[in-house]
């Protein structure tokens, strides 16, 4: 049975989101390749032995293959995987160099390489833009709805209230967006302009570093404001056996007061809470329009907090309501998903970019198990989780594929653009040279990533 449900779970939502996004991208090199006269010969999804498929009537053959960890086009023309000319290639008639790749222009290869890593990037914009068309966008305004004592917002200066209009040089519209930045840096020093009193502030505010443990096991550092969202004190959901459940607390209830004091947002109730643990609170609740008095005692919670000092706080057990979704027309949920797109590509930029410089460590990259488990994850938290963690993934396969290193799209594109200014392309030598070092890289890269996730699979990423 265990077997069954990571099947179920994990295995099968990882499939269907890896299947598709390596069609997708394999379906962007095709369609350019046919558009400029190339002959597609094989497209094939995974590696390894064929499992099933066909030929169509262009002469390419359509397969699923044992290994589905990836796919390729192989053109007409394009020697080996490294893409260089063989002896076989100069050898082609008049006839066969019409459909040949290597004897397309450089433009023209060049477009049919941009053409997987671009596809990618539009499919992020376009299931993004059917998700706020039929779900919403996530749309808080960038306010403070509280400040965290002690926290790294109340360090900077922030107040309730505040609206952030600027974070890291990035002009901000939704709270959203605030905790994106933050999270990617903990422990920088960021530039954070507010709105006060109709005038605007400049803070230098450090997101708190702080070490968060999934259900997995696995560790990763995110950066924390220090501040929440102005959140209406409604419940989202109520946690069974908790204090919430056992005082009859159900979703939907709006707290209006407690102890008889007015409170107007969640992160009153959740400060009135934490203080008093095992303390009898009264509340006063709004039900279906009906006012409802209520009795809950908050439990006792020990944990250590980032700097490891134990702290004892009281818990009832209940979540916020899910945040505000706005829904948009076509061309409206277009304009977003090219935001959102955009905003998850300075983010993955920004990660991408911290590993090369050592602000983020090796061990943070996941291979195809981490993906697995985070498919999974997200596809049980509900389908819009799920597209929009298949809408970032496309969109790292895009900016990984764009990097210019031999092997990847990337490093045929340097090649290419190096072509193009020389008139001639780099000697067989340099190029074999260079497509050795790209090997060793993303060899290197496998290994790295392989080794994380036995080491997260085995639980040997400490404590």
């Amino acid at each position: 049975m265990e077997f069954i449900s990571v099947l179920w779970n994990y295995i099968l939502p990882f499939l269907v989101l890896f299947t598709l996004l390596v069609f997708v991208h394999e379906m962007g090199h095709y369609s350019v390749a046919r558009r400029n006269g190339v002959r597609v010969e094989i497209f094939s999804i995974g590696f390894g032995p064929e499992l099933f498929g066909r030929d169509d009537r262009w002469g390419t053959r359509w397969k699923f293959c044992a290994i589905p960890l990836g796919g390729y086009v192989k053109m007409f023309g394009d020697a080996d995987a490294a893409s260089r000319p063989g002896e076989a290639v100069q050898r082609l008639t008049p006839e066969q160099r019409k459909v040949s790749f290597y004897h397309k222009s450089v433009g023209q290869r060049a477009a049919i390489v941009f053409a997987g890593p671009a596809v990618n990037y539009l499919f992020a914009v376009l299931i993004l833009a059917l998700l706020f068309m039929t779900a919403g966008q996530r749309h808080t305004p960038a306010v403070v709805g509280a400040v965290i004592p002690g926290g790294a917002a109340e360090s900077a200066g922030l107040r309730t209230g505040d609206t952030i209009v600027q974070f890291a040089g990035r002009n901000i519209d939704r709270f959203e967006e605030v905790e994106q930045v933050a999270l990617l840096h903990p422990g920088q020093a960021l530039r954070i302009v507010v709105r006060r009193d109709n005038a605007e502030r400049a803070f230098r505010l450090t997101p708190e570093p702080r070490t968060v443990r999934d259900k997995h096991g696995n560790t990763e550092v995110y950066g924390v404001l220090g501040a929440v969202r102005m959140v209406a004190p409604v419940v989202g959901r109520v946690l069974e056996n908790s204090a919430a459940a056992e005082a009859g607390l159900m979703n939907g209830d709006r707290i209006v007061a407690i102890d008889g004091r007015p409170v107007s947002t969640f992160q009153e109730v959740r400060t009135v809470v934490m203080a008093g643990p095992e303390k009898r609170l009264r509340l006063r609740i709004l039900r279906d329009g009906r006012s409802v008095g209520l009795t809950v005692v908050p439990k006792i919670y020990s944990y250590r907090d980032g700097a490891g000092v134990a702290r004892t706080i009281g818990r009832i057990g209940i979540g916020v309501a899910p945040p505000p979704m706005k829904r948009h027309g076509p061309l409206a949920a277009f304009w977003a998903a090219v935001g959102e797109t955009w905003s998850l590509t300075v983010i993955s930029a920004t990660a991408i970019g911290q590993m090369f410089t050592g602000k983020r460590e090796l061990r943070d990259i996941g291979g195809p198990l981490r993906i697995a488990e985070m498919s999974g994850d997200m596809a049980q938290i509900g389908i819009y989780a799920f597209v929009w963690f298949m809408a970032a993934i496309s969109l790292s396969l895009c900016l990984i594929n764009l990097l210019p290193v031999p092997m990847l799209d990337g490093g045929h594109l340097l090649y290419y653009g190096i072509e193009a200014i020389r008139g001639k392309p780099l000697g067989e030598k340099a190029q074999e040279f260079g497509f050795r070092i790209g090997m060793a890289l993303v060899l290197g890269l496998m290994v790295v990533v392989t080794w994380n996730d036995l080491l997260r699979l085995f639980g040997a990423h400490g404590s």
